[in-house]
C-alpha cells in the first residue's frame, strides 16, 4: 500500500511539474482565436441626381427616388457607412454596425452639392463621393460651363461629418486605347505604373491639399481593372477600392475584402420596395 503510494505522489510530482513547465502564453497561442463573424455589407452605385425627368435612367435618379430610398434604410434598421469605417473595423477591430450599407455617387456631378448633400444632413445618412479631378479643375475654372463640382464645393463636402470624398482618377475617363485605367497590351510595368502614380497620385495631392483629406479608396473608371492596378494602388497605399461589379460584399476582418468591393447600381424606375427586396435576396 506504502509503495502504491509512493507512487502515486511520483506521479503527481512529475504532472505537476509538467503543468508547471508550459508558458501561459504558449497555451494561449495554441488556442485557435474565436473566428470574427461575417458581416454582409452591400453597397449602392448612384450617378446623378436630378428633377429632370427627361435625364432619368440607369445612371440618373430623382431627388424623390434617392429620398425614399433613404427612408427606406432607416425604416429597415440599416446603418449608413464609409470607407473610413471599414477601414477601422479591418485595422482597428472596431464593430461595423448590424446593418450596415454603402452609398457611392461617382463622378462628383455638381448635383451631388444641390440635392444630395440636403437629403444626408436631413436624414443623418453618410456617403461616399468619388470625383474626377480634370472635371473638378475645368468646373473651378469656369462653373457655368460644366455640371461637375468645383474645387470650392468639394472643399465643403469634405468637411460635412455626411460626406467621405474619394479618389477616382484624375483624367482616365477618356474613350481611348486604355481602358479606363487597365494595362495595355504591349506596355511594360514600369511604363504602366508611372502613368498610374503619375495620374492618381496626383488627384491624391490635389484632394489632400484642398481638403486636408487624403483618400483611402480608389474607384475604377468605369469599373475596368487589372491586377497591375491593384498592386500598385496598394503600394500608394491605398487601403481599398470600389468595382462595378455586381453583388454584396462579405466582410471577414481580412484586408483583402476591403479591395474590388461589389457595388449595386441603383436606376430610376423601380420602386424602393422592390429595389431593397431585391438587394436583400443578392448573394
Amino acid at each position: 500500500m506504502k509503495n502504491i503510494k509512493r507512487i502515486v505522489a511520483a506521479l503527481l510530482t512529475m504532472l505537476l511539474v509538467v503543468i508547471m513547465s508550459f508558458n501561459v502564453e504558449d497555451i494561449g497561442d495554441a488556442v485557435p482565436a474565436a473566428a470574427r463573424p461575417s458581416v454582409r455589407l452591400p453597397v449602392l452605385m448612384y450617378h446623378k441626381v436630378l428633377k429632370n425627368r427627361n435625364s432619368l435612367g440607369k445612371y440618373t435618379v430623382l431627388p424623390s427616388e434617392l429620398e425614399a430610398d433613404l427612408i427606406y434604410m432607416k425604416e429597415h434598421g440599416y446603418t449608413t457607412v464609409t470607407v473610413e469605417d471599414l477601414v477601422a473595423y479591418v485595422y482597428n477591430d472596431v464593430s461595423l454596425p448590424e446593418k450596415p450599407i454603402m452609398l457611392t455617387f461617382d463622378d462628383g456631378f455638381r448635383s451631388y452639392y444641390t440635392y444630395v448633400l440636403p437629403l444626408l444632413e436631413k436624414y443623418e445618412s453618410k456617403a461616399v463621393m468619388s470625383i474626377i479631378g480634370e472635371y473638378v479643375d475645368k468646373s473651378s475654372e469656369d462653373k457655368n460651363l460644366n455640371p461637375y463640382l468645383n474645387w470650392s464645393q468639394v472643399e465643403e463636402l469634405q468637411a460635412s461629418p455626411y460626406v467621405e470624398i474619394q479618389n477616382h482618377s484624375y483624367a482616365m475617363h477618356k474613350l481611348n486605347n486604355r481602358v479606363g485605367c487597365t494595362i495595355l497590351d504591349g506596355e511594360s510595368y514600369d511604363e504602366y505604373k508611372k502613368v498610374i502614380v503619375n495620374d492618381v497620385g496626383y488627384l491624391q495631392l490635389l484632394i489632400s491639399g484642398k481638403t486636408g483629406y487624403t483618400p483611402s479608396a480608389f474607384t475604377y473608371p468605369f469599373g475596368a481593372m487589372c491586377k497591375e492596378c491593384k498592386k500598385i494602388l496598394r503600394e500608394m497605399g491605398f487601403l481599398a477600392s470600389l468595382s462595378s461589379t455586381s453583388g454584396v460584399n462579405i466582410l471577414t476582418g481580412d484586408e483583402d475584402d476591403l479591395y474590388e468591393l461589389k457595388r449595386i447600381n441603383r436606376p430610376s424606375g423601380i420602386n424602393h420596395d422592390e429595389f431593397f427586396k431585391m438587394l436583400e435576396e443578392v448573394k
